[in-house]
């Protein structure tokens, strides 16, 4: 069986991208279910990936996990620094005092303050995974070898990032804080305005949000509720997260209130503890100590799971390994345990 690895993605991926994102229930902002809003994102990340870039310039660089027959059966994304057209506008909660001598009160209240603390920082995301193979570890796969993408050539990545999960819905598929909040400013369903932020940027949020700070307690209590906490769908990819070393600063995303979490790049688990090393031999079948392994960088991108064995600086693969990811005997690799 060919073993499955990631790779970047290709025009030619857009069906089954498409259907992937039929399939994550809405929500994911850069993995848009509609169909001109995709097509143009996934145009955009070939474009990123054929231009040799040497520094941080707002490349989208999407990956897609291969079953080994080209179809494309998962997806994720490091993006090299956002918000740079016309900056990255989320919600930080803090706390505001209010004292009366008078009365012999005092009074601590959360509100919701704009912020662009992100503008010009990279991101991770669209970590989705089908259906049909979840269980099997790819969704871990998918998200760790994100960082060994960054690892591969990290000038081309801002060193802060962040990572935005979806926030939480009803069973419904209500949003309470969009809801409370959003539908006033933007007055258009949350899909709708989800869809456009994916399709035209976010140019129309700095135009439309609300110019002041919101007081929590003016909420209604599902909308409170909803502060911070992640999709359903999404708790496993924020505990990933923050076992990677990223942090939830109490930053929010402005429609929906689900978690923005961050680290330096330097910081992050994966990247640590990754070390190249030397192919010194390629056998028939696998052994040794389960592993994540990456070769080539940016178009050239190959990472997958795999045993392998490691001694010193160099590490022994076996040959489907080899194929996933386009090496041969005396090839470097970036190794990181499982």
């Amino acid at each position: 069986m060919t073993k499955p690895f990631l790779r970047p993605v290709r025009e030619s991926d857009f069906p089954a991208v498409l259907d992937l994102a039929r399939q994550s229930g809405g929500g994911m902002t850069n993995l848009p279910a509609d169909e001109q809003a995709l097509r143009a994102r996934i145009a955009f990340a070939v474009e990123s990936f054929a231009r040799d870039a040497s520094m941080p310039g707002g490349e989208v660089y999407m990956l897609t996990l291969d079953r080994g027959d080209g179809q494309a059966v998962g997806t994720a994304a490091v993006f090299s620094a956002i918000g740079l057209d016309s900056g990255f506008v989320n919600y930080k909660i803090n706390w505001t005092f209010h004292a009366s001598k008078q009365l012999n009160k005092r009074i601590s209240r959360r509100v919701l303050v704009p912020t662009h603390d992100f503008t010009g920082s990279a991101e991770v995301g669209s970590l989705f995974v089908s259906p049909e193979i979840r269980g099997g570890g790819f969704g871990k796969l998918l998200a760790r070898a994100r960082y060994l993408f960054i690892a591969q050539t990290p000038e081309i990545i801002a060193e802060h990032i962040c990572a935005e999960l979806r926030g939480w819905r009803a069973p419904d598929g209500s949003q309470p804080f969009w809801d409370a909040v959003g539908r006033h400013f933007f007055e258009m369903d949350f899909e709708e305005a989800d869809v456009h932020n994916a399709a035209n940027g976010n140019q129309f949020i700095a135009d439309l949000m609300p110019r002041y700070p919101i007081y929590v307690c003016l909420l209604p209590p599902a909308a409170r509720d909803c502060l911070g906490r992640p999709h359903d769908n999404a708790v496993a990819a924020y505990k990933m997260l923050l076992d990677e070393g990223f942090e939830f600063d109490d930053y929010i995303d402005i429609f929906d209130a689900g978690p923005l979490v961050e680290a330096k790049t330097k910081n992050i688990r994966t990247i640590r503890e990754s070390r190249v090393l030397a192919v010194s031999d390629i056998v028939e079948s696998e052994a040794g100590e389960d592993s994540i392994l990456a070769a080539g960088a940016v178009a050239a991108f190959r990472a997958c799971r795999a045993k392998a064995k490691v001694a010193g600086e160099e590490i022994v693969i076996d040959r489907e390994t080899a194929k996933a990811l386009n090496v041969d005997k005396g090839a470097r690799v970036r190794w990181v345990k499982w």
